[in-house]
């Protein structure tokens, strides 16, 4: 954005730098990265997974190739066991990180019909409880006092871009939508005299049209008179360079605004808001004042199952089974 402040170097926040060595990508690298793109995009894979996998793939075939030199094809057991050594000792991934490398392994072994060359690691992993399921941590919903409060803090601060980062978790919480779908809208899917707004890159791959209040909707139209880029294909929500607000950086915004509150006993310590604490807080509010299925629609989830899972127990299920029933 055009007022952002000029002392603040904004590409930290939203750039990781990468760790440990970094590869160079030779043609045989490329070639298995071409043959693994094009068996996913046949499989209907989401383009942003596909882009995520094949980050990892890279690193792996470059150690192949740089560190083994071998190709992936020839690779033993011992040398899948170095090969998270060093995603562990030198790149210095998280236990969750590394079940992904070891997940995307399984994936690449098995697209490119070569399953014989990782089923003995594969199996020695699942005996020896390598990269056993992590606990997922339960998250807290948000609901709309915590949301106001957040956004009176994100707009107390001294960011230049807090408008637009205001902005973005007020439209998370009008559309129940995940960040991801948020910062994924382009100018062409934003009808902004109505308010309506096409989500294309979901995680059913089946779009969906959700709308936002009139108030948010004005400042979003004022907002984006000061977009650096305004193509029917631009993002609707830019950073400073007129590209996609990278989502760790709002995800930073939202944390640090949360540990405020909690700091002031605003917000019990123990409650464990995080960013994706906002959808989860509207879909219960949702949940007030709609029918299940039509919530399910809503906020995009395959299954009214899944939509299940926010209804409390103790005081709403009989009331959802009738609901149930009629569906």
């Amino acid at each position: 954005m055009k007022n952002e402040n000029k002392n603040f170097n904004f590409n930290l926040l939203l750039i990781k730098k990468p760790r440990g060595e970094e590869f160079e990508e030779t043609d045989e690298i490329r070639q298995w990265l071409e043959k693994f793109k094009e068996e996913r995009e046949f499989d209907g894979i989401k383009p942003t997974t596909i882009e995520g996998d094949l980050a990892r793939l890279k690193v792996f075939l470059g150690f192949c190739y740089h560190r083994l030199n071998k190709s992936p094809d020839k690779l033993k057991t011992h040398d899948f066991v170095k090969f998270f050594n060093y995603l562990e000792k030198e790149r210095g991934l998280s236990k969750s990180s590394l079940r992904k490398y070891f997940l995307l392994l399984k994936v690449f072994y098995k697209v490119m019909r070569m399953q014989h060359v990782i089923k003995e690691f594969v199996e020695e992993s699942r005996e020896r409880k390598r990269f056993a399921k992590i606990e997922i941590k339960k998250r807290d919903p948000a609901d709309a006092e915590i949301i106001n409060m957040v956004l009176q803090k994100i707009m107390e601060s001294r960011s230049r871009t807090k408008i637009r980062d205001a902005l973005i978790i007020r439209f998370k919480w009008d559309t129940g939508c995940r960040i991801s779908e948020i910062l994924n809208l382009r100018l062409k899917d934003c009808d902004l005299e109505k308010g309506i707004f096409r989500i294309t890159d979901t995680k059913s791959h089946e779009e969906r049209i959700v709308a936002c209040r009139e108030d948010t909707l004005e400042f979003l139209r004022q907002y984006v008179q000061f977009n650096i880029k305004k193509g029917p294909n631009d993002y609707l929500f830019q950073n400073h360079k007129g590209e996609q607000v990278d989502r760790n950086w709002i995800s930073y915004v939202f944390r640090k605004a949360i540990n405020e509150l909690k700091k002031e006993g605003k917000i019990p310590k123990n409650k464990r808001i995080v960013l994706h604490s906002v959808r989860s807080g509207r879909i219960m509010d949702l949940l007030e004042k709609l029918p299940i299925d039509v919530v399910s629609e809503i906020v995009g989830h395959h299954s009214i199952e899944v939509t299940m899972r926010y209804v409390d127990e103790k005081k709403r299920l009989k009331d959802y089974i009738k609901i149930l029933k009629k569906i």
